[in-house]
């Protein structure tokens, strides 16, 4: 039992140990290379992770696979010094980024630049932009179309340069140029006389533009004076011509009132008599009728009703000596002759 505890105890600590001995671990953003004591270097970029790594037979590189930046910063002694055409030193500011080709990193171990490929690189890549970038006049320098195009034109003959160190480089970004300060204050004061120049010809052009357009303004308002006079004009004319129009209408409309209203009026006249005629007409037959219903039985019979109705008798002394006092005032037979007359 205790043998078989111990050779347990012993496969626990092989396990632990044997990852740490047999493998090696490649870091992120890291390239492995791999250098055998019998084959020598393989031709073979190991990626991160754990690879197969024997004790005393096997030893590692790792170089850096993530993207370099090889820059000259501003400043005569550190930014890239090149002469140009026009026979002037510029100091330029810019960067280089740049990484090692794709399954290539193998090969800088085996030729001997693990160690010192950055500053050969740094060294190559100088040369090639001073060689390239000596092409700017100095006019160019101040043209950013002139530097884009000439750093995209540098950038293929500095990767071919660049390929012996077996890495790539992808821009090449000018970020400033500047000449030497006696020159630079020269090529200011160089601008600014033809800033200044093209600022007096701007006013100039500003005053030629300005009379041109004064000009073309009293030209306008001229025409629209003339253009508004001509118009007054045809209103007036259209006003006077609609006025007249009008009166005329006015006229016939008049003249249609008072011949419609004598017309009216005369009917009216014609009516009314044809009326009153009427109204005599229907007055005297009404009379000679009443008179011819008078005259008969019932009409005197009408007559004394109303006669009747309408009689009053007044204060009347009688005699009452006379014996014929009742017989000729209080009888019937009295009576119905005074009202009919019988």
């Amino acid at each position: 039992m205790k043998r078989i505890i111990n050779w347990i105890s012993l496969a626990v600590i092989a396990l632990f140990l044997l990852p740490g001995m047999c493998f090696e671990r490649i870091e992120p953003g890291q390239i492995g290379v791999r250098r055998s004591l019998e084959g020598g270097i393989t031709e073979q970029d190991f990626e991160v992770g754990y690879h197969l790594s024997l004790p005393f037979w096997h030893s590692w590189y790792q170089l850096d696979g993530t993207l370099h930046y090889l820059e000259f910063v501003e400043g005569e002694s550190t930014a890239l010094d090149v002469r140009t055409r026009d026979n002037n030193i510029i100091y330029i500011d810019l960067a280089v980024p740049y990484r090692i080709r794709e399954n290539e990193a193998w090969r800088i171990v085996r030729e001997g630049f693990a160690d010192s490929y950055e500053v050969k690189v740094k060294s190559t890549t100088a040369g090639i932009l001073r060689e390239h970038l000596a092409a700017f006049s100095n006019i160019d320098v101040q043209d950013p179309d002139v530097r884009r195009r000439v750093a995209d034109e540098t950038l293929p003959k500095l990767n071919e340069a660049l390929a012996q160190y077996h890495v790539i480089a992808t821009h090449v970004v000018i970020r400033s140029i500047r000449f030497r300060q006696q020159y630079e204050d020269q090529l200011q004061n160089k601008q600014f006389f033809i800033v200044q120049g093209r600022l007096d010809e701007a006013r100039q052009r500003e005053s030629v533009a300005k009379q041109e357009t004064e000009t073309l303004e009293k030209t306008i308002l001229k025409d629209i004076a003339l253009k508004r006079e001509e118009w007054n004009k045809k209103v007036e004319e259209l006003k006077s011509r609609f006025e007249i129009e009008v009166s005329q209408i006015e006229a016939e409309s008049t003249r249609y009132t008072r011949q419609r209203r004598a017309d009216a009026d005369a009917h009216f006249a014609e009516l009314k008599a044809e009326g009153d005629l009427a109204e005599v007409q229907a007055e005297a037959l009404g009379e000679r009728l009443k008179a011819e219903a008078l005259s008969t039985k019932a009409g005197r019979t009408f007559s004394a009703i109303e006669a009747v109705r309408r009689f009053k008798m007044g204060d009347v002394r009688l005699n009452s000596i006379n014996p014929r006092f009742l017989y000729e005032f209080g009888s019937m037979r009295a009576w119905r002759q005074f009202f009919l007359g019988e």
